[in-house]
């Protein structure tokens, strides 16, 4: 992988480390990155909305500091600026008082917004509905936990008014960790990253609480920086994985993929996936089905074939035939529509140990039950494709565990399995055994429909064809597979209509703009 190329994500100990160099081993004061913090936000806000009234919430560490730079530029600026802090003048301490302070010797209207008990003065009610933009300074990377009292009910009148908000590095009760939401959290339009973004800006549930993230440059010198273990992919990292076609190239050469999957009643998922081998850049792909599975053959560029099985699903005496057909290809798909009869079941285990690179999803991982470490000691290239309930199954924990903590267990169904996790959903994560993860900024709610799972296996398979490792392929895959999405939801098919099919129309399409290294896909994040 070329994370060079990549964007690195922080977490807010990574964040720290670099703050630190920079003040301690370099020199750099606490204040001037505060300074220049304030003066980026600032500048965000002027540029993007040129408001004639802006509300400050302000909490007591230096993100609210950074709160206070930003007012005192606003108010520079002509800016009508109203300051709600959420404690005391007394409370707020070195540099965040020191900003403080000149605001209040500006003659800037700050204001103690909220009474003892929490609850909110009628001045920032008032403050509130007047602001054109609200800006989150209330809590920063080091935030751990959930919100309380006067920062609880700040985070729920910024999320109520009808302002545009700002937030200041992270929006307030996001975790930088992992994108952990434990309570009330900032709903922002616009997060200005400080120096560099963090995990919690993009792994959900917390990066559905950034809005667009731009990032600030404050002053600290790259030496400062440190190695991160988690990267958002872009064009710019993946083009170098993309194996075109060449003038010399035939079927076989450029990557050839079997799909073992169906049953009765369930072929339509099978035939997605090896449709969307071929569409991923696959040269040639079978599609092997039970015997009396039934079903019409959709596309005519797949070839199907069958083999031994009994009422329509592979049984036992499907094995050999099995192996023997994968003995042919670059690249395995185990699991789309496969069914989930017990004797489907105890073969689909026998399966995984197909030498060969491969992709288990769907009833293939319903096969696994909770045994990831059945992939374990597989020496050939390995991926799985689950969501949320799938993931939840395969490490017997409750989804909504996983749901809460979705890069923790994607590392952990990694570690487990010696495989690459592509943990589905919004900000699609790809965990690597070693612990590196990487998150998917492409797709989109269309996604959200029977099938588009499949088009998934395809597509990675397509990519394992072609020679790249499990990781590469999972990242290029699931990268394409959203942008996939994104061109046909601007392309006229919207996201409540769309359908797996949509996919492999557009999947060219996406290859095209990563192949190309079109910048064009960030519109899409």
């Amino acid at each position: 992988m070329y994370e060079s190329l990549l964007m690195g994500l922080y977490t807010a100990d990574q964040m720290r480390t670099v703050d630190a160099t920079a003040i301690d081993g370099i020199g750099i004061p606490g204040s001037h990155l505060m300074e220049r913090a304030g003066v980026a936000v600032a500048a965000e806000v002027v540029e993007r909305y040129d408001p004639e009234e802006v509300a400050v919430f302000a909490g007591k560490g230096n993100n609210g500091g950074d709160g206070f730079v930003v007012a005192r530029e606003l108010f520079n600026a002509g800016v009508e600026v109203s300051v709600l802090t959420l404690a005391p003048a007394a409370e707020y301490k070195g540099d965040a008082k020191l900003n403080l302070d000149i605001l209040e010797r500006l003659g800037v209207d700050v204001r103690e917004g909220f009474a003892k008990d929490g609850s909110p003065t009628e001045d920032t009610a008032v403050a509130v509905e007047l602001a054109d933009v609200i800006v989150d300074a209330v809590f920063g990377t080091g935030f751990t936990g959930a919100a309380k009292g006067a920062a609880a009910a700040a985070i729920e009148l910024m999320n109520q008014a009808p302002a545009e908000v700002v937030s200041v590095d992270i929006a307030s009760g996001v975790g930088a960790d992992k994108g952990t939401v434990n309570g009330p959290a900032v709903r922002a339009d616009v997060t200005v990253a400080l120096h560099a973004p963090k995990v919690g800006h993009f792994v959900t549930p917390g990066g559905a609480y950034s809005g667009e993230v731009v990032v600030a440059p404050i002053g600290i010198p790259p030496l400062c920086d440190r190695e991160p273990d988690v990267w958002l992919l872009t064009v710019a990292g993946l083009q170098p994985l993309v194996r075109p076609k060449g003038s010399l190239d035939h079927k076989r050469s450029v990557g050839t993929v079997l799909v073992i999957g169906g049953s009765a009643g369930m072929t339509g998922a099978a035939h997605l996936a090896a449709m969307a081998a071929l569409r991923g850049g696959g040269g040639l792909v079978h599609c092997v089905l039970p015997e009396g599975a039934g079903g019409e053959k959709p596309y005519p560029e797949v070839i199907a074939v069958t083999a031994p099985g009994g009422a329509g699903r592979f049984t036992a005496a499907s094995r050999t035939p099995l192996f023997e057909e994968a003995s042919g290809f670059a690249a395995v798909v185990l699991g789309p529509g496969l069914g989930r009869a017990d004797e489907t079941v105890l073969l689909a285990r026998e399966l995984v140990a197909i030498d060969k690179p491969l992709l288990v999803d769907a009833d293939g991982l319903f096969a696994l039950g909770a045994r990831p470490e059945l992939l374990a000691e597989r020496s050939a290239p390995t991926v799985i494709t689950p969501h949320e309930g799938e993931l939840s199954r395969l490490l017997g924990v409750p989804a909504a565990e996983v749901a809460a903590l979705r890069l923790d267990h994607a590392r952990s169904a990694a570690s487990r399995s010696n495989a690459t996790v592509v943990l589905k959903g919004e900000a699609t994560i790809v965990a690597d055994p070693s612990g590196a993860a990487y998150v998917v900024p492409t797709g989109n709610p269309g996604l959200a429909t029977p099938g588009t799972g499949d088009v998934l296996s395809g597509v990675i398979a397509a990519q394992l064809a072609k020679g790249l490792g499990a990781t590469e392929a999972a990242c290029l895959g699931a990268f394409v597979h959203g942008l996939a999405a994104d061109i046909a939801a601007a392309d006229g098919i919207g996201t409540e209509g769309m359908v797996a099919g949509d996919l492999l129309t557009y999947l060219p399409a996406a290859i095209e703009l990563v192949k190309a290294g079109d910048e064009e896909d960030e519109d899409h994040e």
